[in-house]
């Protein structure tokens, strides 16, 4: 009896170590990295993706929004952020391509809307953690609670919408992942399980 009760801490105390809080709590891993601050930031293992047509640019032309939680532990003091990657197959860097500056981000979860101001990155270590396919022209974050980050996970519909500076509002469509996998970065940065089952 006791050495089954061993080899189960052992093996609860390897998952814990190895920080792929997930792989032993669901499918989706998550990812634990210590800066040169001393800072711990909590990821998970990639980005969603979300997109909508460049129309203007070429029929198959996309800007994409990237979207993924992470923590950011700085001696037992936590904060919690959305960070935001914003992509395109578009080549911006020419003046009559540049893309409007956005500042906010506009979620609906189940017909409420959040408000989400954009900001930049003051760490560089949080703005490197997602390596998203398309490639980024910029990268912002938003502030939010762990209980804003289990709505986003539990809700059933989410839109998304990116507030321009000069008042423009563009449409983002899910493209790749499924926000419901959020709710295993809540139960690692929470210490719980996992929340639900994923839809």
């Amino acid at each position: 009896m006791a050495t089954k009760t061993t080899t189960r801490a052992r093996v609860g105390a390897a998952c814990a170590a190895t920080l792929v809080l997930a792989g032993c709590a669901g499918e989706h891993a998550l990812r634990s990295e210590l800066d040169e601050r001393g800072r711990t930031w909590l990821s998970v293992d990639a980005p969603l993706a979300l997109a909508r047509p460049a129309l203007r640019f070429s029929r198959a032309a996309r800007d994409y929004l990237y979207l993924a939680p992470l923590e950011a532990n700085n001696g037992g003091v936590r904060r919690h952020y959305l960070w935001v990657g914003l992509g395109t197959t578009v080549d911006r860097r020419w003046p009559w391509a540049a893309p409007p500056d956005a500042v906010t981000l506009l979620l609906t979860l189940d017909g409420t809307p959040l408000v989400l101001p954009l900001d930049d990155w003051d760490a560089e270590q949080g703005a490197a953690l997602y390596r998203p396919p398309a490639p980024t022209y910029a990268v912002r974050r938003a502030s939010v609670t762990l209980d804003e980050l289990a709505r986003i996970g539990a809700s059933t519909s989410i839109e998304a919408a990116l507030v321009a500076r000069d008042g423009s509002v563009g449409d983002y469509k899910l493209w790749d992942g499924r926000w419901s996998d959020w709710a295993a970065f809540v139960a690692g940065a929470t210490g719980d399980r996992p929340l639900g089952a994923k839809r």
